[in-house]
């Protein structure tokens, strides 16, 4: 019996992992912009994403050593 509350155990692989899908940012196009002072709520606007969406995306990329050194890598 499951308590109340309590969640199955999951899978130690998640195949199919729930949620939806992460939006793909250019940060290519987002350093450019960066670059030319465009603020973050403009940048989003362009790119057509919400502005949670890329400051998610920029605040990885400043904890993520790989994604500053090469940031196509890093198209989230």
């Amino acid at each position: 019996m499951i308590g109340k509350g309590a969640l199955p155990e999951r899978p130690a692989e998640n195949k199919h992992p729930g949620g939806r899908p992460r939006r793909q940012v250019d940060l290519e196009r987002v350093r450019q912009l960066q670059a030319a002072n465009v603020p973050l709520r403009e940048i989003a606007r362009r790119l057509g994403i919400g502005y949670g969406t890329l400051h998610r995306a920029v605040r990885t990329v400043r904890n993520d050593p790989e994604l500053i050194q090469n940031p196509a890598a890093g198209v989230l």
